[in-house]
Protein backbone atom coordinates (compact mmCIF):
# COMPACT_ATOMS: atom_id res chain seq x y z
CA UNK A 1 0.00 0.00 0.00
CA UNK A 2 0.95 3.55 -0.71
CA UNK A 3 0.87 6.90 1.31
CA UNK A 4 -2.01 9.25 1.47
CA UNK A 5 -1.69 12.93 2.44
CA UNK A 6 -5.56 14.23 2.82
CA UNK A 7 -6.15 17.91 2.79
CA UNK A 8 -9.05 19.40 3.52
CA UNK A 9 -9.63 23.34 3.44
CA UNK A 10 -12.55 24.73 5.36
CA UNK A 11 -15.05 26.72 3.54
CA UNK A 12 -13.29 26.74 0.56
CA UNK A 13 -15.21 27.81 -2.96
CA UNK A 14 -13.64 26.00 -6.04
CA UNK A 15 -14.25 28.86 -8.07
CA UNK A 16 -12.22 31.09 -5.98
CA UNK A 17 -9.15 28.92 -7.10
CA UNK A 18 -6.87 30.10 -9.98
CA UNK A 19 -7.18 25.91 -11.20
CA UNK A 20 -10.88 26.39 -11.73
CA UNK A 21 -10.64 29.77 -13.45
CA UNK A 22 -9.76 32.60 -10.90
CA UNK A 23 -8.57 35.51 -11.83
CA UNK A 24 -7.03 36.54 -9.27
CA UNK A 25 -3.20 34.69 -7.88
CA UNK A 26 -4.57 33.42 -4.51
CA UNK A 27 -3.53 30.33 -4.66
CA UNK A 28 -0.15 29.43 -6.82
CA UNK A 29 0.56 26.08 -5.07
CA UNK A 30 -2.61 24.65 -5.15
CA UNK A 31 -2.70 25.68 -9.09
CA UNK A 32 0.66 23.96 -9.50
CA UNK A 33 -0.21 20.72 -7.32
CA UNK A 34 -3.70 20.41 -9.95
CA UNK A 35 -1.66 21.34 -12.96
CA UNK A 36 0.78 17.98 -12.12
CA UNK A 37 -2.44 15.56 -11.08
CA UNK A 38 -6.32 15.47 -11.36
CA UNK A 39 -8.66 18.52 -10.85
CA UNK A 40 -12.47 17.34 -9.83
CA UNK A 41 -14.46 19.94 -11.59
CA UNK A 42 -18.31 18.75 -10.12
CA UNK A 43 -17.50 16.90 -7.06
CA UNK A 44 -20.17 17.74 -4.05
CA UNK A 45 -19.88 18.09 -0.35
CA UNK A 46 -22.78 15.40 1.43
CA UNK A 47 -23.58 18.39 3.32
CA UNK A 48 -23.25 22.40 3.42
CA UNK A 49 -21.94 22.57 6.97
CA UNK A 50 -18.85 21.12 8.25
CA UNK A 51 -19.60 17.98 11.26
CA UNK A 52 -22.22 16.31 8.95
CA UNK A 53 -20.22 16.58 5.74
CA UNK A 54 -16.61 15.70 7.22
CA UNK A 55 -18.47 12.83 8.88
CA UNK A 56 -20.06 11.53 5.29
CA UNK A 57 -16.19 11.86 4.27
CA UNK A 58 -15.14 9.83 6.86
CA UNK A 59 -18.19 7.11 6.93
CA UNK A 60 -19.02 6.72 2.78
CA UNK A 61 -22.26 8.01 4.39
CA UNK A 62 -25.05 10.39 3.45
CA UNK A 63 -26.16 12.45 6.50
CA UNK A 64 -29.73 10.67 6.51
CA UNK A 65 -27.45 7.31 6.76
CA UNK A 66 -24.94 8.68 9.95
CA UNK A 67 -27.21 11.20 11.95
CA UNK A 68 -24.43 13.27 12.70
CA UNK A 69 -25.49 17.15 12.36
CA UNK A 70 -24.18 18.88 15.00
CA UNK A 71 -20.60 19.50 16.80
CA UNK A 72 -21.31 17.72 19.98
CA UNK A 73 -22.25 14.38 17.97
CA UNK A 74 -19.68 11.32 17.32
CA UNK A 75 -19.61 9.78 14.24
CA UNK A 76 -19.56 6.02 13.93
CA UNK A 77 -18.80 3.09 11.59
CA UNK A 78 -14.46 3.35 11.00
CA UNK A 79 -14.93 1.37 8.29
CA UNK A 80 -11.81 3.25 6.62
CA UNK A 81 -9.84 3.01 9.92
CA UNK A 82 -9.97 -0.74 10.08
CA UNK A 83 -9.08 -1.16 6.60
CA UNK A 84 -5.96 0.75 7.13
CA UNK A 85 -5.35 -0.86 10.13
CA UNK A 86 -5.85 -4.43 8.23
CA UNK A 87 -2.83 -2.68 5.62
CA UNK A 88 -1.36 -2.04 8.36
CA UNK A 89 -0.88 1.96 7.83
CA UNK A 90 -0.49 4.42 10.90
CA UNK A 91 -2.99 7.24 10.81
CA UNK A 92 -2.70 10.41 12.43
CA UNK A 93 -4.40 13.50 11.92
CA UNK A 94 -3.70 17.46 12.37
CA UNK A 95 -6.34 19.33 12.92
CA UNK A 96 -7.26 23.04 13.70
CA UNK A 97 -9.92 22.75 16.06
CA UNK A 98 -10.41 20.13 19.21
CA UNK A 99 -14.12 19.16 18.28
CA UNK A 100 -12.76 17.25 15.45
CA UNK A 101 -11.16 14.90 18.23
CA UNK A 102 -14.69 14.39 19.91
CA UNK A 103 -16.68 13.63 16.08
CA UNK A 104 -13.77 11.43 14.40
CA UNK A 105 -12.63 9.70 17.25
CA UNK A 106 -14.17 6.58 16.90
CA UNK A 107 -13.45 6.52 13.14
CA UNK A 108 -10.01 7.92 13.12
CA UNK A 109 -7.19 7.43 15.31
CA UNK A 110 -4.66 9.54 16.65
CA UNK A 111 -5.80 13.12 16.35
CA UNK A 112 -4.04 15.92 17.03
CA UNK A 113 -5.93 19.91 17.64
CA UNK A 114 -3.30 22.58 17.44
CA UNK A 115 -5.55 24.70 19.22
CA UNK A 116 -4.95 22.66 22.79
CA UNK A 117 -1.65 23.93 22.73
CA UNK A 118 -1.74 27.58 21.52
CA UNK A 119 -3.25 30.95 23.27
CA UNK A 120 -5.86 32.46 22.89
CA UNK A 121 -4.78 34.68 20.04
CA UNK A 122 -4.30 31.50 18.37
CA UNK A 123 -6.32 31.64 15.28
CA UNK A 124 -3.65 33.78 13.41
CA UNK A 125 -1.68 31.47 13.41
CA UNK A 126 -3.13 28.19 12.91
CA UNK A 127 -2.62 26.86 9.22
CA UNK A 128 1.32 27.57 9.97
CA UNK A 129 0.60 25.44 12.91
CA UNK A 130 -1.33 22.45 11.41
CA UNK A 131 1.81 22.62 8.74
CA UNK A 132 4.29 22.28 12.07
CA UNK A 133 2.90 19.60 13.59
CA UNK A 134 1.71 17.61 10.52
CA UNK A 135 5.77 17.55 9.57
CA UNK A 136 6.36 16.55 12.74
CA UNK A 137 3.87 13.95 12.51
CA UNK A 138 5.56 13.15 9.35
CA UNK A 139 9.14 13.05 10.04
CA UNK A 140 8.15 10.86 13.16
CA UNK A 141 5.87 8.25 11.02
CA UNK A 142 6.89 8.31 7.59
CA UNK A 143 9.29 6.22 7.50
CA UNK A 144 8.43 2.70 8.60
CA UNK A 145 5.51 1.19 6.20
CA UNK A 146 2.49 3.06 4.53
CA UNK A 147 0.67 6.13 6.68
CA UNK A 148 -2.25 8.13 6.00
CA UNK A 149 -2.24 11.64 7.34
CA UNK A 150 -5.50 13.94 7.83
CA UNK A 151 -4.77 17.48 8.30
CA UNK A 152 -7.58 20.03 8.27
CA UNK A 153 -7.18 24.16 7.57
CA UNK A 154 -9.51 26.61 9.25
CA UNK A 155 -9.14 28.17 5.38
CA UNK A 156 -11.33 30.86 4.45
CA UNK A 157 -13.94 30.35 7.19
CA UNK A 158 -15.18 33.74 9.26
CA UNK A 159 -14.45 35.52 11.18
CA UNK A 160 -10.95 36.07 8.69
CA UNK A 161 -8.24 36.35 11.10
CA UNK A 162 -4.96 36.79 9.49
CA UNK A 163 -1.39 38.57 10.43
CA UNK A 164 -0.15 41.37 8.98
CA UNK A 165 1.85 40.02 5.81
CA UNK A 166 -1.70 38.97 4.52
CA UNK A 167 -4.90 40.90 6.30
CA UNK A 168 -4.73 43.34 2.95
CA UNK A 169 -3.53 41.22 -0.13
CA UNK A 170 -6.14 41.85 -2.09
CA UNK A 171 -7.81 45.01 -0.48
CA UNK A 172 -10.32 46.76 -3.22
CA UNK A 173 -12.57 48.93 -0.38
CA UNK A 174 -11.71 51.69 0.79
CA UNK A 175 -12.51 50.54 5.06
CA UNK A 176 -14.58 53.71 5.36
CA UNK A 177 -17.18 52.17 3.20
CA UNK A 178 -17.62 49.17 5.02
CA UNK A 179 -20.24 48.93 7.21
CA UNK A 180 -18.59 48.75 10.88
CA UNK A 181 -19.91 46.10 12.68
CA UNK A 182 -18.95 43.75 9.75
CA UNK A 183 -15.49 45.07 10.17
CA UNK A 184 -15.06 44.56 13.73
CA UNK A 185 -16.78 40.67 14.12
CA UNK A 186 -15.84 39.63 10.38
CA UNK A 187 -12.05 41.01 10.64
CA UNK A 188 -11.29 40.76 14.03
CA UNK A 189 -7.39 41.45 14.17
CA UNK A 190 -7.09 41.88 18.25
CA UNK A 191 -7.23 39.12 20.43
CA UNK A 192 -9.69 41.18 22.76
CA UNK A 193 -11.96 41.03 19.50
CA UNK A 194 -11.64 37.38 18.73
CA UNK A 195 -13.87 35.65 21.15
CA UNK A 196 -17.24 36.78 20.61
CA UNK A 197 -20.25 37.70 22.47
CA UNK A 198 -24.16 37.21 22.74
CA UNK A 199 -24.26 40.69 21.81
CA UNK A 200 -22.53 40.95 19.56
CA UNK A 201 -22.42 37.46 17.33
CA UNK A 202 -20.97 37.30 13.85
CA UNK A 203 -23.49 34.90 13.25
CA UNK A 204 -26.36 37.08 14.71
CA UNK A 205 -25.23 40.10 12.00
CA UNK A 206 -25.39 37.30 9.50
CA UNK A 207 -28.78 36.23 10.28
CA UNK A 208 -30.53 39.86 10.17
CA UNK A 209 -29.05 40.08 7.04
CA UNK A 210 -30.11 36.85 5.30
CA UNK A 211 -33.50 37.57 6.71
CA UNK A 212 -34.09 40.55 5.50
CA UNK A 213 -33.49 43.16 8.91
CA UNK A 214 -30.46 45.03 7.78
CA UNK A 215 -28.93 45.90 4.70
CA UNK A 216 -25.53 44.85 3.10
CA UNK A 217 -24.19 47.51 0.67
CA UNK A 218 -21.73 46.27 -2.07
CA UNK A 219 -18.49 48.16 -0.73
CA UNK A 220 -19.04 45.36 2.39
CA UNK A 221 -19.59 42.64 -0.23
CA UNK A 222 -16.48 42.88 -1.98
CA UNK A 223 -14.56 43.74 1.34
CA UNK A 224 -15.52 40.31 2.77
CA UNK A 225 -14.80 38.71 -0.87
CA UNK A 226 -11.34 39.97 -0.54
CA UNK A 227 -10.60 39.19 2.82
CA UNK A 228 -11.80 35.82 1.77
CA UNK A 229 -9.53 35.64 -0.61
CA UNK A 230 -6.63 36.75 1.42
CA UNK A 231 -7.90 33.76 3.57
CA UNK A 232 -7.36 31.46 0.90
CA UNK A 233 -3.64 32.98 -0.22
CA UNK A 234 -2.96 32.33 3.58
CA UNK A 235 -4.00 29.12 3.53
CA UNK A 236 -2.44 28.48 0.36
CA UNK A 237 1.53 29.06 1.28
CA UNK A 238 0.71 26.67 4.33
CA UNK A 239 0.05 24.16 2.57
CA UNK A 240 2.69 24.74 0.07
CA UNK A 241 5.09 24.36 3.21
CA UNK A 242 3.66 21.11 3.53
CA UNK A 243 4.21 19.75 0.34
CA UNK A 244 7.86 21.04 0.53
CA UNK A 245 8.11 19.81 3.71
CA UNK A 246 6.65 15.92 2.41
CA UNK A 247 9.31 16.27 -0.20
CA UNK A 248 12.23 16.98 1.65
CA UNK A 249 11.10 14.00 3.93
CA UNK A 250 11.60 11.62 1.05
CA UNK A 251 8.25 11.00 1.09
CA UNK A 252 6.68 12.62 -2.27
CA UNK A 253 7.25 9.85 -4.97
CA UNK A 254 5.02 7.55 -3.00
CA UNK A 255 2.00 9.74 -1.47
CA UNK A 256 -0.84 10.24 -3.10
CA UNK A 257 -1.59 14.78 -2.10
CA UNK A 258 -5.27 14.98 -2.03
CA UNK A 259 -7.17 18.49 -1.35
CA UNK A 260 -10.35 18.97 -0.64
CA UNK A 261 -12.55 21.27 0.82
CA UNK A 262 -15.96 20.58 3.10
CA UNK A 263 -18.47 22.92 1.80
CA UNK A 264 -18.11 26.57 0.03
CA UNK A 265 -19.92 30.04 0.86
CA UNK A 266 -22.26 32.31 -0.08
CA UNK A 267 -21.64 35.49 -1.16
CA UNK A 268 -25.54 36.72 -2.05
CA UNK A 269 -25.40 34.76 -4.87
CA UNK A 270 -29.49 34.05 -4.30
CA UNK A 271 -29.81 36.47 -1.61
CA UNK A 272 -27.89 35.11 1.18
CA UNK A 273 -24.55 34.89 3.34
CA UNK A 274 -22.11 32.17 4.76
CA UNK A 275 -22.93 28.47 4.75
CA UNK A 276 -25.06 25.81 7.05
CA UNK A 277 -28.32 27.77 6.24
CA UNK A 278 -31.30 26.98 4.05
CA UNK A 279 -29.77 27.09 0.62
CA UNK A 280 -28.04 23.92 -1.34
CA UNK A 281 -26.74 25.97 -4.48
CA UNK A 282 -23.29 25.47 -6.08
CA UNK A 283 -21.31 28.38 -4.30
CA UNK A 284 -22.26 25.97 -1.15
CA UNK A 285 -22.22 22.22 -1.90
CA UNK A 286 -19.15 22.10 -5.02
CA UNK A 287 -16.03 21.57 -3.12
CA UNK A 288 -12.32 21.69 -4.34
CA UNK A 289 -11.35 18.27 -5.32
CA UNK A 290 -7.60 18.10 -6.69
CA UNK A 291 -5.99 14.49 -6.34
CA UNK A 292 -2.19 13.84 -7.44
CA UNK A 293 -0.71 10.45 -7.47
CA UNK A 294 2.66 10.06 -8.23
CA UNK A 295 2.12 6.91 -10.10
CA UNK A 296 -0.96 8.13 -12.66
CA UNK A 297 -1.59 9.95 -15.50
CA UNK A 298 -1.33 13.24 -14.10
CA UNK A 299 -1.38 16.01 -16.62
CA UNK A 300 -3.47 18.58 -15.18
CA UNK A 301 -6.56 15.97 -16.48
CA UNK A 302 -10.11 17.73 -15.56
CA UNK A 303 -12.86 15.07 -14.42
CA UNK A 304 -16.54 17.02 -15.33
CA UNK A 305 -18.16 14.01 -14.08
CA UNK A 306 -20.82 14.71 -11.34
CA UNK A 307 -18.99 13.06 -7.96
CA UNK A 308 -19.83 12.65 -4.09
CA UNK A 309 -17.36 12.95 -1.59
CA UNK A 310 -18.61 9.90 0.12
CA UNK A 311 -16.88 8.37 -2.10
CA UNK A 312 -13.59 9.78 -1.87
CA UNK A 313 -12.19 7.14 -0.05
CA UNK A 314 -13.04 4.07 -2.00
CA UNK A 315 -11.12 5.65 -4.22
CA UNK A 316 -7.67 6.49 -2.43
CA UNK A 317 -8.29 3.29 -0.63
CA UNK A 318 -8.14 1.76 -4.13
CA UNK A 319 -5.71 3.96 -5.83
CA UNK A 320 -3.23 3.52 -2.94
CA UNK A 321 -3.74 -0.21 -3.33
CA UNK A 322 -5.06 -1.56 0.41
CA UNK A 323 -6.28 -4.42 0.08
CA UNK A 324 -9.23 -5.88 1.42
CA UNK A 325 -12.22 -3.23 1.21
CA UNK A 326 -15.08 -3.74 3.21
CA UNK A 327 -17.83 -6.06 0.59
CA UNK A 328 -20.21 -3.12 0.03
CA UNK A 329 -17.51 -0.92 -0.93
CA UNK A 330 -16.16 -3.15 -3.38
CA UNK A 331 -17.11 -1.21 -7.15
CA UNK A 332 -17.06 2.04 -5.63
CA UNK A 333 -15.13 5.03 -6.26
CA UNK A 334 -14.12 6.64 -9.13
CA UNK A 335 -10.72 5.78 -9.41
CA UNK A 336 -11.39 4.31 -12.69
CA UNK A 337 -11.47 8.00 -14.21
CA UNK A 338 -8.32 8.87 -12.34
CA UNK A 339 -6.56 5.71 -13.86
CA UNK A 340 -7.22 6.55 -17.61
CA UNK A 341 -4.55 8.22 -19.92
CA UNK A 342 -6.65 11.44 -20.14
CA UNK A 343 -5.08 14.31 -22.52
CA UNK A 344 -3.88 17.48 -20.93
CA UNK A 345 -6.52 20.51 -19.82
CA UNK A 346 -7.32 22.00 -23.13
CA UNK A 347 -7.42 19.30 -25.21
CA UNK A 348 -10.13 16.66 -24.09
CA UNK A 349 -12.15 16.17 -21.04
CA UNK A 350 -13.38 13.18 -19.31
CA UNK A 351 -16.81 14.06 -19.36
CA UNK A 352 -20.26 11.54 -18.95
CA UNK A 353 -21.10 9.79 -22.27
CA UNK A 354 -24.03 8.26 -24.17
CA UNK A 355 -23.40 4.73 -23.05
CA UNK A 356 -22.42 5.49 -19.50
CA UNK A 357 -25.76 7.00 -17.92
CA UNK A 358 -24.92 9.43 -15.10
CA UNK A 359 -25.02 8.33 -11.46
CA UNK A 360 -27.18 10.61 -8.85
CA UNK A 361 -25.06 12.69 -6.04
CA UNK A 362 -26.73 13.81 -3.11
CA UNK A 363 -26.42 16.90 -0.69
CA UNK A 364 -28.33 17.11 2.58
CA UNK A 365 -28.90 20.32 4.29
CA UNK A 366 -30.88 20.65 7.59
CA UNK A 367 -33.21 21.95 5.85
CA UNK A 368 -33.26 20.68 2.13
CA UNK A 369 -32.14 17.87 -0.07
CA UNK A 370 -29.94 18.28 -2.84
CA UNK A 371 -29.39 15.42 -5.90
CA UNK A 372 -27.55 16.10 -9.06
CA UNK A 373 -28.14 13.88 -12.15
CA UNK A 374 -25.82 14.63 -15.09
CA UNK A 375 -26.87 18.04 -15.87
CA UNK A 376 -30.01 18.55 -14.37
CA UNK A 377 -30.45 19.59 -10.15
CA UNK A 378 -33.18 19.28 -8.20
CA UNK A 379 -33.14 20.77 -4.67
CA UNK A 380 -36.67 20.15 -2.43
CA UNK A 381 -37.34 21.13 0.72
CA UNK A 382 -37.41 18.47 3.31
CA UNK A 383 -36.09 19.01 6.55
CA UNK A 384 -33.54 15.56 7.46
CA UNK A 385 -35.30 12.70 9.04
CA UNK A 386 -32.86 11.90 11.42
CA UNK A 387 -33.69 15.08 13.25
CA UNK A 388 -36.29 15.15 16.44
CA UNK A 389 -40.13 16.19 14.76
CA UNK A 390 -39.53 19.70 17.04
CA UNK A 391 -36.21 20.61 15.37
CA UNK A 392 -38.36 19.54 11.68
CA UNK A 393 -41.29 21.80 12.61
CA UNK A 394 -39.04 24.86 13.38
CA UNK A 395 -37.41 24.51 10.15
CA UNK A 396 -40.28 23.87 8.09
CA UNK A 397 -41.56 27.14 9.83
CA UNK A 398 -38.41 29.38 8.96
CA UNK A 399 -38.48 27.61 5.33
CA UNK A 400 -42.07 28.84 5.17
CA UNK A 401 -41.60 32.65 6.30
CA UNK A 402 -38.49 33.20 4.04
CA UNK A 403 -40.41 31.73 0.99
CA UNK A 404 -38.26 28.94 0.66
CA UNK A 405 -40.98 25.88 0.11
CA UNK A 406 -40.84 25.22 -3.11
CA UNK A 407 -38.91 22.78 -5.66
CA UNK A 408 -35.69 24.37 -7.86
CA UNK A 409 -34.56 22.44 -10.89
CA UNK A 410 -32.01 23.49 -12.88
CA UNK A 411 -29.98 23.05 -15.95
CA UNK A 412 -26.29 23.16 -14.68
CA UNK A 413 -25.27 22.67 -18.07
CA UNK A 414 -26.94 25.70 -19.68
CA UNK A 415 -27.50 27.69 -16.43
CA UNK A 416 -24.59 27.21 -14.22
CA UNK A 417 -25.40 30.24 -11.97
CA UNK A 418 -28.74 28.90 -11.07
CA UNK A 419 -31.17 31.50 -12.39
CA UNK A 420 -33.89 29.64 -14.06
CA UNK A 421 -36.12 27.61 -12.01
CA UNK A 422 -37.16 24.94 -14.41
CA UNK A 423 -39.62 23.25 -12.08
CA UNK A 424 -42.49 24.35 -14.20
CA UNK A 425 -41.44 21.38 -16.05
CA UNK A 426 -43.66 18.76 -14.53
CA UNK A 427 -42.00 15.20 -16.72
CA UNK A 428 -38.60 16.73 -15.46
CA UNK A 429 -39.46 17.71 -11.87
CA UNK A 430 -41.81 13.98 -11.56
CA UNK A 431 -38.66 12.29 -12.99
CA UNK A 432 -35.98 13.89 -10.44
CA UNK A 433 -38.47 13.43 -7.59
CA UNK A 434 -38.77 9.72 -8.60
CA UNK A 435 -35.45 8.72 -8.66
CA UNK A 436 -34.79 10.84 -5.48
CA UNK A 437 -37.62 9.15 -3.61
CA UNK A 438 -36.01 5.74 -4.28
CA UNK A 439 -32.51 6.97 -3.21
CA UNK A 440 -34.19 7.65 0.04
CA UNK A 441 -36.33 4.92 0.84
CA UNK A 442 -33.74 2.39 0.09
CA UNK A 443 -31.08 3.60 2.41
CA UNK A 444 -32.11 4.22 5.63
CA UNK A 445 -29.97 5.32 8.93
CA UNK A 446 -27.47 2.83 9.24
CA UNK A 447 -25.64 4.67 12.81
CA UNK A 448 -26.98 6.06 15.52
CA UNK A 449 -24.41 9.16 16.46
CA UNK A 450 -22.99 9.06 19.85
CA UNK A 451 -23.48 12.11 21.70
CA UNK A 452 -22.05 10.81 25.30
CA UNK A 453 -19.80 13.75 26.05
CA UNK A 454 -18.13 14.75 29.56
CA UNK A 455 -19.20 17.97 30.64
CA UNK A 456 -15.81 19.76 30.69
CA UNK A 457 -15.42 18.47 27.21
CA UNK A 458 -18.74 19.89 25.94
CA UNK A 459 -17.68 23.33 27.55
CA UNK A 460 -14.14 23.23 26.20
CA UNK A 461 -15.97 22.60 22.60
CA UNK A 462 -18.20 25.57 22.75
CA UNK A 463 -15.84 27.82 24.27
CA UNK A 464 -13.61 27.40 21.10
CA UNK A 465 -16.75 27.78 19.03
CA UNK A 466 -17.51 31.09 20.50
CA UNK A 467 -13.95 32.08 20.26
CA UNK A 468 -13.84 31.02 16.33
CA UNK A 469 -17.12 33.22 15.87
CA UNK A 470 -19.01 29.37 15.00
CA UNK A 471 -21.68 30.29 17.82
Amino acid sequence: MRNILLVVVDTLRPDHLGCYGYDRPVSPRLDDLAARGSLLTSLWSASNFTAPAFTSLFTGLYPHQHGVFDFMSRASGGVVRQVLENNRARTGAVVSFRFFSNLLSEVWNDITAVTDTRSFNYSKDLPPAVTEESLAWLEKNGKDGPFCLFTHYDGPHMPYRLPAEFAHSFDTVDPAAVDSDFRHLVFPQDKEEIGQTEEASMFRLINQVNWGRRKLNQETLQWMKDKYDASIRYNDEAIGNLLDGLKNLGLAEDTIVVVLSDHGEEFFEHGHLAHAGIHLYEEVVRTVGIIHDPAGPGNGQRVDVPLSQVDVWPTLLSLSGATDPPGDWLGRGFNSLLESDSPPVGTARIEETADVPPAPVFCHGQFKLAMRLGRHKLIVPKPSPVLGRGRRLRLWLKMLLQGELRDEVFDLADDPGETRNLAGDADLRRSLRSILAGHMAAEGPSFNPATDLAEEQRKKIEQEMKDLGYM
